[in-house]
């Protein structure tokens, strides 16, 4: 149940930064106005605030399950990283600041790093302070 849970977040977090990563190729590389490619890209961006509840919900679930406590581990910083973005994005979200949109994206992006830490070597912070 645990990698399963662990496996669910992974695809809710590649859903929830998908339009971003799309929207960046558009620009850079692929440089289309379809309409089907728009589309896909605003229904993604609906689906970002809601996955990204579901995804604390589910982190937390899977966290607890796999350590059956809070203590320092990758999960643990991953998970704390996460919520700072949420926290960023919901206070973009109200205030209409760039600056904290500009936050929001670069620990989207430390979420994203500190995952694949977690998936790599998800005892690296028990290997680094014993």
């Amino acid at each position: 149940m645990v990698s399963f849970l662990g496996w669910l977040n992974v695809v809710l977090l590649s859903l929830i930064v998908l339009p971003y990563i799309l929207n960046l190729l558009n620009r850079k590389v692929i440089k289309t106005k379809n309409e089907n490619f728009k589309k896909l890209i605003k229904f993604l961006k609906k689906l970002h605030k809601p996955l990204g509840v579901i995804l604390a919900v589910i982190a937390l679930v899977h966290g607890y399950l796999g350590l059956r406590a809070i203590r320092l581990h990758t999960g643990t910083l991953l998970y704390v990283c996460m919520f700072s973005t949420v926290a960023l994005g919901g206070a973009f979200f109200k205030f209409k600041k760039k600056q904290l949109f500009v936050w929001h994206k670069r620990m989207a992006l430390l979420t994203v790093l500190l995952l694949l830490l977690h998936i790599f070597y998800p005892n690296a912070l028990w290997y680094l302070f014993n």
